[in-house]
């Protein structure tokens, strides 16, 4: 297989490059990959491969790691990489954005694309990433993701103590009185509550407002202020004579209460129960408790006041109530317990939203006016202000203004501030009044982008790169610009460009000369992809590489003459000057461009063949080429006025192709259609088509450069009168 082949690498593949594409091949010349615009050794024993604009990884195994290709992929560590694609500006996306992704070469994708920013850290054991501006870090191998700000981690709940006690001590004391619950359920109290438990309710808890001697062997005695007293309702009383005959009480099934104590006597345990409100029980403070067991009087305790309420029960007689067949049902289940005698969850329970249980429910709580406490909490974020000493702040001016736990500072609020506080890079850190700060800095920088865009539309900055290019590479001689090679400036940083139509020199001069033929073309337009410009003449599928101006590898193969040698050497460099380069619309159809699809495997690269194919498109022949068809449809909107046998003289006119067409202004067959590499091609036939080749070269590019800088030079001139 012919073509330029590099050096074998540690794989025992090497990278082939042949008809523009590239693939890899082994040891016996054998391809091991699919074939692809280009193809470069990467990191770890991978290759980088493009189609078009799109890139992938290869394997060693000519295998591709990831289905999808995107625009950008980042070097590799420890098997991991960044991949990354473009959204360009639109009318949906304000500004162009460049979004990222993690994925391992096995081809997992650890994160698809949703970070706006993403950089491998120092050690690459790491790499920092963002989320709009908010900044995480992505840990490798294991793809966890940390988040720096712990924004991830719930608020911390802070107790503001002070109103927690005056609001729990307002809400239980105001009204407190004893209720009663006498039971011979089968429970073991001393091993099911315990001083200091927290329980709930579980179902609606019936008490009586009165008891004396106890009748059964457990008695809850409950303190509350909170307890629905439905006897105190004549028409439930009138309905239901055992309500007023019981002073039947309830409480609801999601009331909490802490267990005070515990008090056996005469074959009697008592479980002292005090209803407190549900936000009590995140933290029991047993110094809240204990003060307000001490706050009902200075003699006795409640629990003092509860077992004395026993002690003088038990030299009682036993009310009727306790021997009340119904009542004794109804006071039976233990407080707090389920079916099965098992403590009930401390969740509160959903609550009934129709129906009869949802009136009951209603009803207890407005009766019994046990809505829970609010107020007393504080939510405070888990945000790491470690002050300002070490950090980007240390030295600002603006740090004095610094607020609480980093909650802003003298120029940025709270969500800017802490950002940069964890980046450790803050654009408007200021260490005097007289000294600019980044963002300063930027804004002046924004307002030369934006001139620069200005002139970049116009042909301000077209006119000053061309009139600096004439000065300082011509001598002041524009006609110079006739045979200058552009290959000779490539490394220039003023007017170069290693891809030589992103050359703003070359833009420049296309888009002063070239602005009538298209319409909007100017050098921001070459950027923002509308138009592209590319050379019509294309030499290295016919004479190959040019080895420092020594050889030619294509030509090389075919024993040519010296003085052959030497011709198209002198060919190549006509191919980079002025008069080889033209201007096309950019839109893409199937990801091929007006500009690429000449170069592809067709046409390759030759302009009287595709010329010949525009020209049948142009005038609506019976036989055309329908992938040419659809690109220049693409573009209809650019190239309407060139329809038809006029509109293809216009194009023809304007681009200053006079050379490429016949009298009649019909495409001509000017090259012979050989490449170097072509199987079964003898070397007359091929120093014949490179002789064809060159002496159509040799006058039609320095004639068309002969017409585009009379053109410009017209432009220049007016300008300056």
């Amino acid at each position: 297989m012919s073509g330029y082949q590099y050096d074998y690498d540690s794989n025992g593949l090497a990278r082939k490059y042949c008809d523009t594409k590239w693939c890899l091949v082994n040891k016996d010349d054998e391809p091991v990959s699919d074939w692809y615009t280009y193809i470069e050794e990467w990191d770890e024993g991978y290759y980088i491969a493009e189609r078009g604009a799109k890139k992938n990884i290869l394997r060693p195994d000519g295998s591709l790691v990831l289905k999808e290709w995107h625009n950008n992929i980042f070097r590799i560590h420890n098997g991991f990489f960044l991949f990354s694609n473009t959204i360009r500006k639109s009318k949906t996306n304000p500004k162009t954005r460049y979004i990222y992704g993690v994925a391992h070469v096995s081809g997992d994708i650890i994160f698809p694309m949703i970070f706006d920013k993403a950089v491998w850290i120092e050690n690459n054991e790491a790499i920092y990433v963002e989320i709009g501006t908010r900044p995480y870090y992505v840990a490798c191998p294991d793809g966890a993701i940390y988040d720096p700000a712990k924004d991830h981690l719930p608020k911390k709940r802070i107790l503001d103590h002070k109103k927690f006690i005056e609001k729990f001590v307002n809400w239980t004391l105001p009204g407190l009185q004893f209720f009663y619950r006498d039971t011979n359920a089968p429970i073991i109290v001393n091993t099911t509550y315990h001083v200091g438990d927290i329980l709930r309710a579980g179902s609606f808890i019936d008490v009586t407002t009165k008891l004396l001697k106890p009748a059964h062997k457990t008695r809850f005695l409950i303190a509350s202020a909170h307890v629905a007293m439905f006897y105190e309702i004549d028409d439930l009383c009138q309905q239901n004579p055992d309500v007023k005959k019981w002073n039947l009480c309830t409480l609801h099934f999601n009331s909490y209460f802490k267990v005070m104590d515990i008090y056996e006597k005469e074959g009697v345990t008592q479980v002292f129960l005090l209803h407190i409100p549900p936000s009590a029980t995140f933290s029991p403070r047993v110094t809240t408790i204990n003060f307000l067991d001490q706050s009902v009087g200075n003699q006795a305790s409640l629990v003092d006041m509860a077992r004395q309420s026993l002690d003088e029960k038990l030299r009682m007689e036993v009310h009727p109530r306790s021997l009340d067949k119904r009542f004794v049902e109804r006071m039976h289940h233990p407080v707090g317990l389920d079916e099965d005698y098992q403590p009930v969850s401390l969740s509160q329970q959903d609550e009934p939203v129709e129906g009869e249980m949802a009136h009951i429910s209603n009803l207890i709580h407005k009766m019994a006016n046990d809505a829970d406490i609010e107020g007393f909490i504080k939510l405070e974020d888990n945000f790491p202000y470690e002050g300002v000493e070490g950090s980007v702040c240390e030295g600002c001016m603006y740090a004095q203004g610094i607020v609480g736990k980093g909650e802003g500072c003298g120029r940025l609020f709270i969500k800017s501030f802490r950002e940069r506080y964890l980046k450790g890079i803050c654009e408007y850190h200021k260490k005097d009044l007289f000294t600019l700060s980044q963002f300063e800095e930027m804004g002046a920088y924004r307002k030369a982008k934006e001139k620069d865009i200005a002139e970049k539309q116009s042909d301000v900055f077209a006119i000053r790169i061309v009139k600096d290019f004439i000065d300082k590479k011509l001598g002041g001689d524009i006609h110079k610009l006739r045979d200058f090679n552009f290959y000779s400036i490539r490394e220039d940083k003023e007017f170069g460009e290693n891809n030589l139509q992103r050359s703003n020199v070359i833009r420049s001069i296309l888009a002063l000369v070239f602005a009538d033929a298209w319409p909007g073309l100017t050098v921001k337009a070459f950027e923002e992809y509308d138009y592209w410009c590319s050379e019509i003449n294309e030499h290295i599928r016919l004479l190959g590489s040019n080895i420092m101006d020594e050889y030619l590898m294509g030509l090389e193969k075919f024993s040519p003459s010296p003085e052959l040698t030497q011709r198209a050497i002198n060919v190549t460099h006509l191919c980079h000057s002025i008069g080889n380069y033209w201007v096309v619309p950019n839109r893409v159809n199937e990801k091929e461009t007006l500009c690429n699809y000449k170069d592809g495997s067709k046409y390759k690269g030759y302009m009287d063949k595709y010329l010949q194919a525009i020209y049948a498109v142009m005038t609506d022949a019976k036989k055309v080429d329908m992938h040419m068809k659809g690109i220049l449809h693409k573009n209809c909107k650019v190239m309407s006025e060139y329809q038809g046998e006029e509109g293809f003289k216009r194009f023809v006119s304007n681009l200053m192709l006079d050379d490429y067409v016949d009298k009649d202004c019909k495409p001509k067959d000017i090259f012979m259609f050989v490449w170097n590499f072509m199987k079964g091609l003898d070397r007359e036939t091929y120093i014949q088509a490179v002789e064809q080749y060159c002496s159509f070269i040799e006058t039609a590019i320095p004639r068309r450069a002969d017409m585009i800088i009379e053109k410009l030079e017209h432009i220049l001139n007016k300008q300056n009168n």
